[in-house]
Protein backbone atom coordinates (compact mmCIF):
# COMPACT_ATOMS: atom_id res chain seq x y z
CA UNK A 1 0.00 0.00 0.00
CA UNK A 2 1.64 3.24 -1.17
CA UNK A 3 0.65 6.19 1.37
CA UNK A 4 1.34 9.77 1.54
CA UNK A 5 2.46 12.55 4.38
CA UNK A 6 -0.28 14.36 2.98
CA UNK A 7 -4.21 13.90 2.40
CA UNK A 8 -5.60 15.34 -0.94
CA UNK A 9 -9.37 16.60 -0.55
CA UNK A 10 -11.89 18.26 -2.90
CA UNK A 11 -15.16 20.53 -1.90
CA UNK A 12 -17.36 23.00 -3.02
CA UNK A 13 -15.08 26.44 -3.85
CA UNK A 14 -15.97 28.30 -1.21
CA UNK A 15 -16.36 25.63 1.74
CA UNK A 16 -12.76 25.41 2.20
CA UNK A 17 -12.75 27.12 5.49
CA UNK A 18 -15.90 24.69 6.80
CA UNK A 19 -14.04 21.80 5.71
CA UNK A 20 -11.13 22.89 7.84
CA UNK A 21 -13.45 23.75 10.72
CA UNK A 22 -15.62 20.25 10.49
CA UNK A 23 -11.32 18.52 10.09
CA UNK A 24 -9.95 20.35 13.07
CA UNK A 25 -13.05 18.52 15.20
CA UNK A 26 -13.03 14.87 13.62
CA UNK A 27 -9.24 14.69 12.23
CA UNK A 28 -7.07 16.74 14.17
CA UNK A 29 -4.27 14.65 13.22
CA UNK A 30 -4.71 16.20 9.65
CA UNK A 31 -3.45 19.90 9.16
CA UNK A 32 -4.16 22.15 6.20
CA UNK A 33 -1.30 22.67 4.29
CA UNK A 34 -1.85 23.33 0.11
CA UNK A 35 -5.14 25.35 -0.68
CA UNK A 36 -7.21 25.95 -3.94
CA UNK A 37 -10.69 27.05 -4.13
CA UNK A 38 -12.29 23.61 -3.69
CA UNK A 39 -8.70 21.62 -3.43
CA UNK A 40 -7.26 21.31 0.08
CA UNK A 41 -4.14 19.44 1.43
CA UNK A 42 -3.74 18.07 4.61
CA UNK A 43 -0.40 17.12 6.16
CA UNK A 44 -0.66 14.01 8.69
CA UNK A 45 1.17 14.60 11.86
CA UNK A 46 0.49 11.00 12.56
CA UNK A 47 0.16 8.03 10.74
CA UNK A 48 1.07 8.83 6.86
CA UNK A 49 -2.64 8.77 4.93
CA UNK A 50 -3.62 6.09 3.24
CA UNK A 51 -5.47 5.29 -0.65
CA UNK A 52 -8.03 3.25 1.62
CA UNK A 53 -9.24 6.12 3.66
CA UNK A 54 -12.45 8.07 3.13
CA UNK A 55 -12.97 10.16 6.57
CA UNK A 56 -16.46 10.70 7.47
CA UNK A 57 -16.99 14.34 6.68
CA UNK A 58 -20.17 17.09 4.98
CA UNK A 59 -18.14 18.99 3.33
CA UNK A 60 -15.31 16.05 1.63
CA UNK A 61 -16.25 15.10 -1.93
CA UNK A 62 -13.24 13.38 -2.70
CA UNK A 63 -10.69 11.89 -0.65
CA UNK A 64 -7.33 10.87 -2.13
CA UNK A 65 -3.49 10.64 -1.08
CA UNK A 66 -1.62 13.48 -2.03
CA UNK A 67 0.98 13.72 -4.61
CA UNK A 68 0.74 17.65 -4.88
CA UNK A 69 0.84 19.83 -7.33
CA UNK A 70 2.59 18.76 -10.78
CA UNK A 71 4.26 20.19 -13.46
CA UNK A 72 3.42 18.51 -16.35
CA UNK A 73 1.78 15.36 -18.05
CA UNK A 74 4.76 13.37 -17.47
CA UNK A 75 5.00 14.12 -13.88
CA UNK A 76 1.45 13.09 -13.69
CA UNK A 77 2.20 9.95 -15.52
CA UNK A 78 5.27 9.39 -13.44
CA UNK A 79 3.46 9.58 -10.10
CA UNK A 80 1.14 6.96 -11.63
CA UNK A 81 3.76 4.58 -12.36
CA UNK A 82 4.75 5.31 -8.79
CA UNK A 83 2.01 4.18 -7.08
CA UNK A 84 0.61 1.72 -9.66
CA UNK A 85 -2.71 3.31 -10.83
CA UNK A 86 -4.31 1.48 -13.09
CA UNK A 87 -7.36 4.10 -13.36
CA UNK A 88 -7.79 7.58 -14.18
CA UNK A 89 -10.29 10.49 -12.76
CA UNK A 90 -9.96 13.72 -14.19
CA UNK A 91 -11.65 16.60 -11.81
CA UNK A 92 -11.96 19.82 -13.15
CA UNK A 93 -11.99 22.27 -9.69
CA UNK A 94 -15.03 23.59 -8.65
CA UNK A 95 -15.29 26.80 -9.84
CA UNK A 96 -17.61 28.08 -7.50
CA UNK A 97 -21.36 28.01 -7.28
CA UNK A 98 -23.30 27.52 -10.84
CA UNK A 99 -24.94 30.85 -11.21
CA UNK A 100 -22.11 32.96 -10.39
CA UNK A 101 -19.58 31.05 -12.96
CA UNK A 102 -20.06 32.29 -16.52
CA UNK A 103 -21.04 29.54 -19.15
CA UNK A 104 -18.06 30.46 -21.01
CA UNK A 105 -15.79 29.71 -18.00
CA UNK A 106 -17.59 26.26 -17.51
CA UNK A 107 -16.88 25.50 -20.97
CA UNK A 108 -12.95 26.58 -20.85
CA UNK A 109 -12.83 24.34 -17.97
CA UNK A 110 -14.41 21.57 -19.43
CA UNK A 111 -12.27 21.50 -22.45
CA UNK A 112 -8.92 21.78 -20.41
CA UNK A 113 -10.04 19.24 -18.71
CA UNK A 114 -10.93 16.64 -21.93
CA UNK A 115 -7.45 17.92 -23.06
CA UNK A 116 -5.46 16.54 -19.89
CA UNK A 117 -7.35 13.18 -20.05
CA UNK A 118 -6.89 12.85 -23.45
CA UNK A 119 -3.30 13.34 -22.97
CA UNK A 120 -2.99 11.21 -20.02
CA UNK A 121 -4.70 8.27 -21.84
CA UNK A 122 -2.17 8.36 -24.65
CA UNK A 123 0.12 6.51 -22.76
CA UNK A 124 -1.74 3.66 -22.71
CA UNK A 125 -1.77 3.17 -18.93
CA UNK A 126 -5.02 3.22 -17.83
CA UNK A 127 -7.95 1.38 -18.02
CA UNK A 128 -11.38 2.10 -19.82
CA UNK A 129 -14.41 1.83 -17.44
CA UNK A 130 -15.38 2.29 -14.02
CA UNK A 131 -13.03 1.31 -11.20
CA UNK A 132 -13.92 -1.80 -9.02
CA UNK A 133 -12.93 -2.63 -5.55
CA UNK A 134 -9.64 -2.64 -4.67
CA UNK A 135 -8.56 -0.21 -8.16
CA UNK A 136 -5.95 2.33 -7.74
CA UNK A 137 -7.52 5.15 -9.45
CA UNK A 138 -5.06 8.97 -10.13
CA UNK A 139 -7.06 11.59 -9.18
CA UNK A 140 -5.84 14.58 -11.79
CA UNK A 141 -8.04 18.07 -10.22
CA UNK A 142 -7.63 20.65 -13.62
CA UNK A 143 -7.83 23.87 -14.19
CA UNK A 144 -6.89 26.28 -16.93
CA UNK A 145 -3.42 28.23 -16.03
CA UNK A 146 -2.74 26.46 -13.29
CA UNK A 147 -0.86 23.52 -12.12
CA UNK A 148 -2.12 20.31 -12.39
CA UNK A 149 -3.17 18.26 -8.70
CA UNK A 150 -2.28 14.71 -8.38
CA UNK A 151 -3.65 12.16 -5.70
CA UNK A 152 -4.86 8.46 -5.80
CA UNK A 153 -6.86 6.31 -4.04
CA UNK A 154 -8.20 3.24 -3.51
CA UNK A 155 -11.37 2.52 -5.05
CA UNK A 156 -14.24 0.46 -2.68
CA UNK A 157 -17.88 0.58 -2.14
CA UNK A 158 -18.93 3.88 -0.47
CA UNK A 159 -16.20 5.99 -1.87
CA UNK A 160 -17.24 8.68 -3.99
CA UNK A 161 -19.01 8.17 -6.79
CA UNK A 162 -17.02 10.02 -9.73
CA UNK A 163 -14.24 12.34 -10.62
CA UNK A 164 -14.57 15.41 -8.49
CA UNK A 165 -17.32 13.63 -6.42
CA UNK A 166 -19.92 13.99 -9.42
CA UNK A 167 -22.65 12.21 -9.35
CA UNK A 168 -24.34 10.24 -12.34
CA UNK A 169 -27.25 12.30 -12.58
CA UNK A 170 -28.70 13.43 -15.84
CA UNK A 171 -29.62 17.12 -15.38
CA UNK A 172 -33.30 17.91 -16.49
CA UNK A 173 -33.91 21.51 -18.42
CA UNK A 174 -37.95 21.21 -17.83
CA UNK A 175 -37.06 20.07 -14.16
CA UNK A 176 -39.46 23.08 -12.43
CA UNK A 177 -36.49 24.35 -10.11
CA UNK A 178 -32.81 23.09 -9.18
CA UNK A 179 -34.42 20.76 -6.24
CA UNK A 180 -34.47 18.44 -8.94
CA UNK A 181 -31.23 18.33 -8.93
CA UNK A 182 -30.32 18.61 -5.32
CA UNK A 183 -32.99 15.47 -4.82
CA UNK A 184 -31.88 13.35 -7.53
CA UNK A 185 -28.09 12.93 -6.21
CA UNK A 186 -29.41 12.76 -3.03
CA UNK A 187 -31.28 10.06 -3.89
CA UNK A 188 -28.73 7.84 -5.99
CA UNK A 189 -25.62 9.29 -2.97
CA UNK A 190 -27.55 7.56 0.18
CA UNK A 191 -29.19 4.79 -2.24
CA UNK A 192 -32.57 5.57 -0.39
CA UNK A 193 -34.93 2.36 -1.53
CA UNK A 194 -37.65 5.19 -2.26
CA UNK A 195 -39.84 2.90 -4.26
CA UNK A 196 -43.63 2.42 -5.67
CA UNK A 197 -45.54 1.76 -2.44
CA UNK A 198 -44.33 4.76 -1.01
CA UNK A 199 -45.39 7.72 0.26
CA UNK A 200 -43.18 11.28 0.81
CA UNK A 201 -44.69 13.55 2.72
CA UNK A 202 -42.18 17.07 1.00
CA UNK A 203 -42.52 19.75 3.14
CA UNK A 204 -41.43 22.93 1.52
CA UNK A 205 -42.28 21.29 -2.56
CA UNK A 206 -42.86 24.55 -4.42
CA UNK A 207 -42.29 25.00 -7.19
CA UNK A 208 -41.46 21.15 -7.46
CA UNK A 209 -38.70 20.15 -8.59
CA UNK A 210 -37.96 17.63 -5.88
CA UNK A 211 -41.24 16.56 -6.07
CA UNK A 212 -40.58 15.49 -9.35
CA UNK A 213 -37.28 13.80 -8.43
CA UNK A 214 -39.38 11.56 -6.06
CA UNK A 215 -42.49 11.10 -8.89
CA UNK A 216 -39.54 9.81 -11.28
CA UNK A 217 -39.36 6.96 -8.49
CA UNK A 218 -42.80 5.86 -8.66
CA UNK A 219 -43.24 7.58 -5.03
CA UNK A 220 -46.79 9.17 -4.16
CA UNK A 221 -45.83 12.22 -3.16
CA UNK A 222 -48.16 14.64 -0.76
CA UNK A 223 -46.83 18.13 -1.22
CA UNK A 224 -47.20 20.75 1.25
CA UNK A 225 -46.33 24.44 0.23
CA UNK A 226 -48.06 27.69 0.61
CA UNK A 227 -46.44 28.56 -3.09
CA UNK A 228 -47.56 26.94 -5.97
CA UNK A 229 -46.63 23.96 -7.89
CA UNK A 230 -45.25 23.57 -11.67
CA UNK A 231 -48.65 23.17 -13.70
CA UNK A 232 -47.08 20.03 -14.97
CA UNK A 233 -47.26 18.32 -12.07
CA UNK A 234 -50.37 19.89 -10.76
CA UNK A 235 -51.86 16.63 -13.29
CA UNK A 236 -50.05 13.62 -12.17
CA UNK A 237 -52.32 11.44 -9.83
CA UNK A 238 -49.39 10.26 -7.89
CA UNK A 239 -49.11 13.96 -6.27
CA UNK A 240 -51.28 15.84 -4.25
CA UNK A 241 -51.10 19.40 -3.45
CA UNK A 242 -51.58 20.87 0.25
CA UNK A 243 -51.72 24.74 -0.06
CA UNK A 244 -50.80 25.46 3.71
CA UNK A 245 -47.98 26.48 5.46
CA UNK A 246 -46.73 22.79 7.29
CA UNK A 247 -46.53 24.13 10.70
CA UNK A 248 -50.57 24.78 10.39
CA UNK A 249 -51.31 21.23 9.16
CA UNK A 250 -53.64 19.34 11.34
CA UNK A 251 -53.04 15.45 11.24
CA UNK A 252 -56.30 14.40 10.27
CA UNK A 253 -55.94 16.21 7.19
CA UNK A 254 -53.33 13.88 6.04
CA UNK A 255 -53.19 10.15 5.88
CA UNK A 256 -50.37 9.62 8.02
CA UNK A 257 -50.96 5.76 8.12
CA UNK A 258 -49.08 5.64 4.53
CA UNK A 259 -46.60 7.97 5.23
CA UNK A 260 -43.27 6.30 4.94
CA UNK A 261 -41.06 9.12 3.91
CA UNK A 262 -40.21 12.68 5.26
CA UNK A 263 -38.52 15.42 2.71
CA UNK A 264 -38.79 18.99 3.36
CA UNK A 265 -36.20 21.42 1.82
CA UNK A 266 -37.62 24.75 3.55
CA UNK A 267 -35.59 28.02 4.38
CA UNK A 268 -35.38 28.20 7.44
CA UNK A 269 -32.50 27.52 10.01
CA UNK A 270 -31.74 24.23 10.60
CA UNK A 271 -33.16 24.12 14.39
CA UNK A 272 -36.62 25.40 13.08
CA UNK A 273 -36.74 23.17 10.18
CA UNK A 274 -35.77 20.19 12.47
CA UNK A 275 -38.54 21.22 14.84
CA UNK A 276 -40.95 20.82 11.87
CA UNK A 277 -40.01 17.80 10.94
CA UNK A 278 -40.26 16.28 14.19
CA UNK A 279 -43.82 17.28 14.79
CA UNK A 280 -44.69 14.92 11.76
CA UNK A 281 -42.26 12.13 13.01
CA UNK A 282 -43.56 11.45 16.12
CA UNK A 283 -47.07 10.54 14.86
CA UNK A 284 -45.56 8.26 11.78
CA UNK A 285 -42.26 6.86 12.78
CA UNK A 286 -43.57 3.21 13.62
CA UNK A 287 -43.59 2.41 9.89
CA UNK A 288 -41.48 5.50 8.78
CA UNK A 289 -38.31 4.21 6.69
CA UNK A 290 -36.56 7.39 6.62
CA UNK A 291 -36.01 11.01 6.13
CA UNK A 292 -34.46 13.33 2.97
CA UNK A 293 -33.57 17.00 4.14
CA UNK A 294 -32.28 20.01 2.78
CA UNK A 295 -30.27 22.04 5.65
CA UNK A 296 -29.43 25.36 4.72
CA UNK A 297 -25.98 26.73 6.51
CA UNK A 298 -26.42 30.32 7.51
CA UNK A 299 -23.22 30.77 9.24
CA UNK A 300 -19.98 29.08 11.13
CA UNK A 301 -22.31 28.44 13.99
CA UNK A 302 -24.78 26.26 12.31
CA UNK A 303 -21.64 24.45 10.58
CA UNK A 304 -20.11 23.86 13.75
CA UNK A 305 -24.20 22.58 15.86
CA UNK A 306 -24.31 19.93 12.93
CA UNK A 307 -23.09 17.01 15.27
CA UNK A 308 -25.70 17.86 18.11
CA UNK A 309 -28.52 18.31 15.02
CA UNK A 310 -27.51 14.84 14.10
CA UNK A 311 -27.57 13.27 17.30
CA UNK A 312 -31.03 15.17 17.34
CA UNK A 313 -32.23 13.41 14.46
CA UNK A 314 -30.80 10.15 15.88
CA UNK A 315 -32.47 10.40 19.33
CA UNK A 316 -35.48 10.16 17.21
CA UNK A 317 -35.38 6.68 15.66
CA UNK A 318 -32.84 6.85 12.91
CA UNK A 319 -30.04 3.93 12.47
CA UNK A 320 -27.92 6.65 11.45
CA UNK A 321 -27.26 10.18 9.94
CA UNK A 322 -25.43 10.69 6.92
CA UNK A 323 -24.74 14.38 5.08
CA UNK A 324 -22.43 15.49 2.21
CA UNK A 325 -22.38 18.94 0.29
CA UNK A 326 -23.62 17.62 -3.06
CA UNK A 327 -22.54 18.64 -6.13
CA UNK A 328 -25.88 20.76 -7.04
CA UNK A 329 -25.91 22.62 -2.93
CA UNK A 330 -25.00 25.62 -2.41
CA UNK A 331 -25.18 26.99 1.17
CA UNK A 332 -26.82 24.05 2.13
CA UNK A 333 -26.23 19.82 2.88
CA UNK A 334 -28.20 16.47 2.38
CA UNK A 335 -29.00 14.48 4.98
CA UNK A 336 -30.44 10.70 4.68
CA UNK A 337 -31.11 9.54 7.38
CA UNK A 338 -32.69 5.56 7.35
CA UNK A 339 -35.35 4.43 10.17
CA UNK A 340 -34.80 0.74 9.02
CA UNK A 341 -35.74 -0.05 12.33
CA UNK A 342 -39.65 0.11 13.94
CA UNK A 343 -39.32 2.11 17.28
CA UNK A 344 -41.92 1.41 19.89
CA UNK A 345 -43.51 4.61 20.73
CA UNK A 346 -43.70 5.11 24.45
CA UNK A 347 -47.42 5.83 24.14
CA UNK A 348 -50.10 4.64 22.54
CA UNK A 349 -52.07 7.86 22.39
CA UNK A 350 -52.96 9.64 19.05
CA UNK A 351 -51.20 12.65 18.50
CA UNK A 352 -54.19 15.44 18.82
CA UNK A 353 -54.47 18.16 16.22
CA UNK A 354 -52.50 20.90 16.28
CA UNK A 355 -53.26 23.83 18.30
CA UNK A 356 -51.68 26.32 15.50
Amino acid sequence: MTTSPFALVLCQAGAEPWLKQELARVRPDLHASYQRPGVVTFKAMGEPFRPDEAPSSVFARVWACAAGPVKSIEDALAVAERVNATHLWIAPRDQGLPDMVPPLRIDEVNRHAAEVEAELRASGRFAEGEPNKGDRVLNVVTSPGEPLVVGWHDHGPGRHHGPGGRMPVAPRPDAPSRAYAKMAEGLYWSGAAVGGKDMVLELGSAPGGGTLALLERGARVLAVDTQPMDDSLLVNPSMRWIRRAAGDLRFEELPLQEVTWIACDIHLAPVLALNMVRRFVVPVRDHLKGLLLTLKLNDDATVESLPRLFEQIQGWGAREVRALQLPSNRHDIFVYAPFDRPVKSRSTKRPGPSRR
